[in-house]
């Protein structure tokens, strides 16, 4: 079974329910209150009362409100991460499936903030090693296991990528197994 048979976009909403950008509100039936957005057949409405069960069409508790879908994170988003993230992980590596589901949901972040950094014209700086402005600085230490192998140091990127890492760390160690055998020497 492979892992996106066991992996779905309400697991990743689930093991990250504060993601930025936020998920696309999309409307589902229920009470909103004001100033709740929502995305309702292609449009964005804004609730402009205490609270209503109404369509966001009813114009006398909802107005139109002028943003676009790629200011939120999008299924669309989290599934082609998915596909992004399939290519680098080894399923084999773990026991069980809901380990599996974890790790693969942390590199399945990893690849969506990287993918939405790109697309704001950002490109990749790693980590602040040392940073300072005035007499305040910062500094970041990343363990040398990580920055020495140059496949693991681009996860160093950011937050998602680092826990990826620390989670796959234990399996990076040879495995060892035994198999029963037997010779065929008389």
């Amino acid at each position: 079974m492979s892992i996106l048979d066991i992996v779905s976009v309400n697991d990743f909403k689930t093991q990250f329910p504060r993601f930025q950008p936020v998920y696309l509100p999309v409307y589902a039936e229920g009470t909103y209150f004001k100033d709740d957005i929502v995305y309702y057949e292609g449009l964005f409405y804004i609730c402009i009362v205490e609270s209503t069960t109404a369509l966001p069409t009813v114009q006398t508790d909802w107005k139109l409100y002028n943003t676009t879908v790629y200011n939120y994170t999008r299924d669309e988003d989290i599934t082609n991460a998915f596909n992004e993230a399939v290519v680098n992980f080894n399923e084999n590596l773990f026991r069980d499936d809901d380990t599996k589901k974890l790790v693969f949901l942390y590199l399945t972040a990893y690849y969506l903030t990287v993918d939405f950094m790109n697309a704001q014209g950002g490109s990749y700086k790693g980590l602040t090693q040392s940073k300072s402005v005035g007499s305040v600085s910062e500094s970041y230490a990343i363990p040398q296991w990580m920055l020495n192998s140059p496949l693991l140091s681009m996860y160093c990127s950011n937050g998602y990528g680092l826990k990826y890492l620390s989670l796959i760390k234990p399996y990076l160690i040879g495995n060892i197994y035994v198999a029963r055998g037997a010779t065929t020497i008389d």
